[in-house]
C-alpha cells in the first residue's frame, strides 16, 4: 500500500523517496544496514522468513523499515529491495 507522506514522515530518513507501509518477509539472508547501499555499515544479518515491515524505499532498490522478528528484532535499517517479499494473509 503506498501512502501520501504525514506528520511522521519527518522522523524517516532524508534518503526515502517513496512512503510505503508494508510487512514483508526476506526471500534469503540479507544484511541490515544503516545506509542505502553496500557501503553502509551492516547492523546485522536478517534470515530467510524474517519479518520486515517496510516504512520507505529509495528507488525501489532499498527499503528502510524495522526488523519484527528473529534475532534482530526490534532494529531499524536498510535493506535491499529485491531480497523483500510482501507477506500473504
Amino acid at each position: 500500500m503506498l501512502t501520501a507522506p504525514t506528520a511522521s514522515a519527518a522522523s524517516l530518513p532524508k534518503a526515502c523517496n517513496l512512503i510505503v507501509t508494508q510487512t514483508k518477509d526476506v526471500s534469503e539472508a540479507v544484511n541490515l544496514r544503516s545506509g542505502p547501499g553496500t557501503s553502509y555499515t551492516s547492523l546485522g544479518v536478517l534470515y530467510k522468513g524474517t519479518d520486515f515491515t517496510e516504512y520507505c524505499t529509495k528507488d525501489y532498490k532499498w527499503s528502510y523499515g524495522k526488523v519484527t522478528s528473529g534475532a534482530n528484532k526490534g532494529k531499524k535499517g536498510w535493506v535491499k529491495y529485491s531480497l523483500l517479499n510482501p507477506v500473504e494473509k
